[in-house]
């Protein structure tokens, strides 16, 4: 993995995070999401589709006046009346998306003949009212190679300050992902890159990573992935998979968990207990093996400290795979100390009662259970 400071953030929960069938976020809970990810270090907050209405307007432009660290960008279809709605945002960015498969175009009633015309037009309006302008090929996992190079080097001839490429469907996997970033930045390596995964298939973290490995600059994401069908490549995902690589410390990881908290309860998505980074039982360690190693350190069987994402550090539970060591020590940390029979005995009933109620026991209902059996 390449050690660099060129990691750009992305976060686009505000825009396709919303788009997620039945999410829907109050202008109030939109202004507090994006402070909150400016507290996280995110370098760029898309922060809606501005055609959308009055409404959605006037609360980006409550996120502009807030003055965050981070920059302020909206979305935009490749036509002049959303730019022209963009602008009343005052956000500084702009991004404008073009369909470049053969498929959205036909469903769009388009033509790349109708992008050749577009396209310089589109530009050339966006720059006279914002400052940075990215264009976007969207469903590019679905564009053959000629015609995304083809795409690549009109944006390039028309001075575009990013290509955001966009799988759209979800269909690429890793190792597609890798050769066509590579395609495109070897052949115009200048250009910047955004790379904007979905999750059909289960593989827009190891997507976007691969895109950020391959050589693309900037990464889109969503706070605990939440977008359109299955989702996007999630935030806290992408940027604990990438950090120890990074030698920035613009970003605090330690605000990752509140937030991915937040949009969860407001999203009324709440998140899978087994959930990368901020799932429940990530930090928890019930088998024997796991829960020793644990005692000897938070990162023996864990990838990282759960603090440094504003978790518990680690934590061990207790049930049919409990082993004595996770034991003696809960025992041991309140002054109780069993000999061997009286142990394996309580270990016992704690497989018992975990086994009965399909679940695991957390240190105090194990205490619970010694103080009661008085064994």
């Amino acid at each position: 993995m390449r050690r660099v400071d060129d990691l750009w953030l992305i976060d686009t929960t505000l825009r396709d995070g919303e788009q997620a069938p039945g999410v829907v976020f109050s202008p109030e809970e939109k202004v507090r999401i994006a402070s909150m990810l400016d507290d996280v270090g995110v370098d760029e907050i898309e922060a809606g589709t501005a055609i959308m209405g009055t409404t959605e307007r006037e609360t980006i432009r409550e996120i502009v006046a807030r003055k965050l660290r981070a920059r302020i960008s909206v979305w935009c279809r490749a036509c002049r009346e959303d730019i022209e709605a963009a602008m009343e945002t005052a956000a500084q960015g702009v991004h404008i998306a073009f369909p470049v498969s053969e498929i959205q175009l036909a469903a769009m009633g388009k033509s790349r003949k109708w992008i050749e015309q577009t396209l310089p037009d589109m530009i050339h309006f966006a720059r006279q009212h914002f400052t940075f302008v990215s264009v976007g090929a969207q469903d590019a996992g679905r564009c053959e190679d000629l015609y995304m190079k083809t795409f690549a080097q009109f944006a390039y001839s028309l001075g575009v300050e990013r290509l955001r490429i966009a799988d759209t469907v979800g269909s690429l996997t890793p190792l597609v992902t890798q050769r066509l970033i590579a395609s495109i930045k070897e052949r115009f390596p200048q250009l910047r890159v955004d790379f904007h995964a979905h999750n059909d298939l289960g593989m827009a973290t190891a997507n976007a990573v691969t895109a950020w490995q391959t050589g693309a600059e900037a990464v889109s994401v969503t706070v605990n992935g939440i977008g359109e069908r299955a989702g996007n490549a999630a935030l806290e995902e992408v940027l604990m998979a990438v950090y120890p690589s990074l030698t920035t410390t613009r970003y605090n990881t330690a605000n990752l968990a509140p937030l991915c908290e937040y949009v969860a309860r407001v999203a009324h998505r709440p998140i899978p207990v087994g959930k990368p980074v901020c799932g429940q039982y990530v930090y928890t360690h019930e088998s024997g093996i796991h829960a020793k190693g644990s005692l000897s350190g938070a990162t023996v069987f864990q990838a990282f400290d759960g603090h440094q994402v504003g978790r518990e550090s680690s934590c061990n539970v207790f049930g049919k795979h409990s082993g004595r060591s996770a034991l003696t020590a809960l025992l041991e940390s309140r002054g109780i100390k069993l000999d061997a029979v009286t142990l394996a005995r309580l270990l016992t009933q704690i497989k018992v009662v975990a086994d009965r109620e399909k679940r695991c026991l957390s240190g105090e209902e194990v205490l619970d259970l010694y103080r009661a059996s008085a064994i």
